[in-house]
């Protein structure tokens, strides 16, 4: 599997803060079409709670070489939040 026990929320959490986003601050765009700074906004949310909740969930110390208990394509869930979260500064700030 590519996640492991609570991991999969490092793919689903920004989602969910994109969509409540979009639904709690409509545009007056074309309909369908969401905003790149609300969905950067959206991610950045998004991926920062999923850092909280990753450091939270892997909080228990480990034997050398064993892996975290929760993470997403191998790597801790809070590791791989962090790299979308500054995927998403740099997308804002070089815009």
């Amino acid at each position: 599997m590519i996640y492991r026990g609570w991991g999969i929320l490092t793919l689903v959490t920004p989602i969910a803060a994109i969509l409540l986003l979009a639904y709690l601050f409509p545009h007056n765009g074309p309909r369908g079409n969401i905003p790149l700074p609300q969905v950067l906004l959206g991610a950045g949310i998004g991926a920062t709670v999923n850092v909280l909740l990753g450091l939270w969930l892997n909080r228990t110390p480990r034997q050398k070489g064993e892996t975290a208990p929760h993470h997403f394509f191998f790597v801790p869930m809070q590791w791989a939040a962090l790299v979308l979260l500054a995927v998403c500064v740099a997308v804002a700030l070089l815009r």
